[in-house]
């Protein structure tokens, strides 16, 4: 039966049909139309092969990511108070910082705001009694990275953009 159609739908003059990847449309008779009741013909059987060989790839693939992110899940709460750690060490460091011999600075011209830059300093101020710079410091531990606005802050000093207004 399905033959007898397949026949006819090659003998109609004209009739064309669309590709369903590429949507073109070309004559049937360029079409290699087969019924599905018999065996597939080579080309459909590679095809077929490769998709299946995709599909088992993509099937070992997400199966890998499933696994790690079970690991990832497992791993986060010490991560966490790895980070917890870290970031309270931080604090702590920050504030006690200029108190040893190594800080770079004097600790007479450092001014504490520590939100959102730890210390402004006041470079030359208790060495030579004026002002020769002003610095912005921000202390980081282990992999810290500036937030978003120490990297504006840092960008608009890079900029040039600080101005100074007395009020009253």
């Amino acid at each position: 039966m399905a033959h007898k159609i397949i026949r006819q739908l090659m003998s109609i003059s004209g009739l064309n049909i669309e590709c369903p990847n590429c949507n073109e449309e070309f004559a049937i008779k360029r079409g290699k139309l087969f019924s599905m009741y018999d065996s597939y013909p080579p080309a459909v059987q590679r095809m077929l092969r490769e998709r299946l060989e995709s599909a088992s790839d993509s099937e070992a693939q997400l199966k890998e990511r499933k696994d790690k992110l079970a690991e990832d899940r497992k791993k986060r709460p010490v991560r966490i108070t790895i980070a917890a750690h870290g970031s309270n060490f931080g604090k702590i460091a920050e504030q006690i910082v200029p108190a040893f011999l190594t800080f770079p600075y004097k600790q007479n011209e450092c001014r504490p705001l520590f939100d959102p830059i730890d210390y402004i300093i006041f470079a030359g101020l208790a060495t030579k009694g004026r002002v020769e710079a002003i610095k912005f410091v921000d202390m980081k531990t282990g992999e810290a990275r500036l937030s978003k606005g120490q990297r504006q802050i840092r960008d608009r000093v890079t900029e040039g953009k600080i101005k100074h207004k007395v009020i009253g």
